[in-house]
């Protein structure tokens, strides 16, 4: 009887966290609905200026293998690159204060409130099962993990802070490591992170004279058990997608006009592809961050966009410390204040492709950064 009890228990406790797992992304993206406000559906400017022969891009799009990909998901990449931006600014947030204090539910609400954000820029489209249900999936790890973050360093952190008094040699390394982690994602997915040798390395930091033995202690078994759980987690997917998925298409194929040859020439990791006289050059080059960092470099050297990955609409994002005057050939998605840094703003801009050589030196000279182009 009493191992009967015990299982009916662990059963009950069970079917518990999936229900909540589950109501994870119903709740989430409920908030997200609501707290979000209808888009402007005006056709975007400039989009069909400069459109190349359609013979002639019907026959880029049959020639070249992974040319053509699917426009919605410059919107629906944005929620995961959402994921990065709330690490690097975890790692721009402790870097100087204590972790407690970082706004955990904020970057929860911020990932649901953008995920409804790009469902309504990609309405339109065909609905993508893939990217929602990794969305929902990634979503809702994003929301636990930070629900358990807070609520762990809001209680045991806040004791540790208060006997530390000061940050720690743990607390130097474990902010290293969140540094490390979020330029890390820039351009290789999260599972492939090595937790286990940063584990490895927490439990060497030696404390310094005044450190006492309380936080250090405290933050080796938090972080090492968490590095732990994460390098467990990461294992289990990566053999899943080894064994399911197609690998991610690294590269992406780029219509240009302009001196491309020259341009690209020093760019690693880019090839040219097919020469078409007056209509231009297709080249393929890195995906993720590497392009992003590319797009300017091109433009500064006279090179124009035709199509980036057989698409005429893009999404980007910038950084600035004003509203952000939207250039010709460019709507906005939105806009707010950095959680952890409310000096600064995200604007999220869909922008022709066509016009991109116009529209991000005018964003760049008036004082915006570009932050990231969302290449499909």
């Amino acid at each position: 009887m009493f191992v009967l009890r015990w299982l009916k228990r662990i059963l009950k406790t069970i079917a518990w966290l999936v229900a909540i797992i589950l109501l994870v992304p119903v709740l989430g993206l409920s908030y997200g609905w609501l707290t979000t406000t209808s888009l402007d559906t005006t056709s975007l400017p400039g989009v069909a200026e400069g459109a190349p022969p359609r013979d002639l891009a019907d026959k880029v799009r049959a020639e070249i293998p992974g040319y053509q990909r699917p426009e919605e998901s410059t919107f629906l990449t944005y929620p995961e690159w959402a994921i990065v931006y709330a690490a690097r600014e975890y790692a721009g947030y402790v870097k100087d204060n204590q972790p407690s204090g970082f706004p955990y539910w904020s970057y929860i609400g911020r990932f649901w409130q953008d995920y409804a954000m790009v469902i309504r820029a990609s309405s339109a489209y065909p609905f993508n099962w893939q990217n929602h249900q990794m969305l929902a999936v990634i979503g809702t790890s994003h929301t636990i993990e930070h629900v358990i973050q807070w609520a762990y360093e809001n209680t045991a952190g806040r004791i540790t802070e208060a006997i530390g008094g000061h940050p720690t040699a743990a607390d130097v390394y474990q902010a290293k490591v969140a540094a490390e982690y979020a330029a890390f994602l820039d351009q290789v997915p999260w599972y492939q992170f090595p937790y286990a040798e940063k584990r490895t390395g927490l439990f060497a930091v030696e404390p310094a004279a005044n450190d006492g033995v309380v936080r250090p202690n405290e933050r080796k078994l938090a972080f090492g058990l968490a590095d732990t759980i994460k390098q467990t987690y990461a294992d289990l997917i990566t053999q899943a997608l080894a064994a399911t998925s197609d690998p991610a298409l690294l590269d992406i194929h780029v219509w240009a006009k302009g001196p491309v040859g020259e341009a690209t020439r020093a760019e690693p990791d880019t090839l040219l592809e097919r020469d078409l006289d007056a209509d231009g050059t297709v080249f393929v080059t890195k995906r993720y961050q590497v392009f992003t960092e590319m797009i300017p470099r091109l433009i500064e050297k006279g090179v124009s966009f035709v199509e980036i990955g057989g698409n005429d609409e893009i999404m980007a994002t910038v950084l600035s410390s004003d509203a952000v005057t939207v250039p010709e050939g460019t709507l906005e998605l939105f806009a707010y204040q950095l959680p952890a840094e409310p000096a600064l703003r995200r604007t999220g801009l869909i922008i022709a492709v066509r016009k991109l050589h116009m529209v991000i030196p005018t964003l760049i000279s008036s004082g915006a950064k570009l932050e990231h182009v969302y290449d499909y």
